[in-house]
């Protein structure tokens, strides 16, 4: 007797993101998405090879084969390398000793501790301010729109100001918590954090800081 075929409903689509793709024939696309199901708590990494091929408007589509592969994002990053992802050459070179090497032994929380505490290091000496010193309220001192040593008197007040802001949040949410407590955060936000860790060093070298 002949089996039955059983149709199992399609998942539904919450959201999904092109991440790359590239031509493999002239009639074939390799893509690399990111997919979010409904009802479904995990992210997925889906490697497909789509064919292309015309709708009825005339407009090239590419239809999605059989052919591919879909893993949790969790599980692609372990396969490939999380650190790879993006080139390190994006970090500063302070987070690349300071804090990568953490990032690398899926130490998140404490890699973003040691990239925040690379900044506040750095501003303390900068503006040669005493070790007593510490988290917002050295930003605040250090970047005060009058008096701080680090702050560009050339600029407009609100620019100062705002400039005393971005380092006292930056400090505020992602190194006084991690120095108090234990904080659960993926990957994916961690990198991100060190970015931000190095765009801030780079801020702290410009020539209107470092003067």
């Amino acid at each position: 007797m002949p089996r039955k075929k059983i149709r199992l409903p399609k998942p539904n689509i919450e959201r999904q993101e092109v991440l790359a793709e590239t031509d493999r024939r002239s009639y074939e696309v390799l893509r690399l998405s990111r997919v979010k199901y409904a009802e479904n708590p995990y992210t997925f990494i889906d490697l497909r090879l789509f064919q292309r091929g015309y709708g009825g408007d005339g407009e090239e589509v590419l239809h999605p084969t059989k052919k591919g592969v879909q893993l949790k994002e969790e599980q692609f990053q372990r396969l490939i390398g999380k650190w790879t992802l993006v080139p390190s050459l994006l970090f500063h070179p302070i987070i690349v000793k300071k804090a990568l090497p953490a990032l690398r032994r899926e130490e998140f929380d404490t890699a973003v501790f040691l990239a925040f505490k690379a900044i506040e290091v750095n501003v303390r000496k900068l503006a040669r301010l005493p070790a007593e010193l510490v988290g917002t309220t050295l930003m605040r001192k250090a970047f005060d729109p009058e008096s701080g040593p680090l702050t560009n008197s050339k600029a407009p007040r609100a620019e100062r100001e705002a400039l005393a802001h971005l380092f006292c949040g930056a400090i505020g949410c992602y190194k006084n918590p991690h120095s108090h407590r234990d904080v659960d955060i993926s990957f994916t936000d961690a990198f991100e954090m060190l970015l931000l860790a190095s765009h801030l060093l780079r801020v702290l070298e410009q020539p209107t800081v470092t003067r």
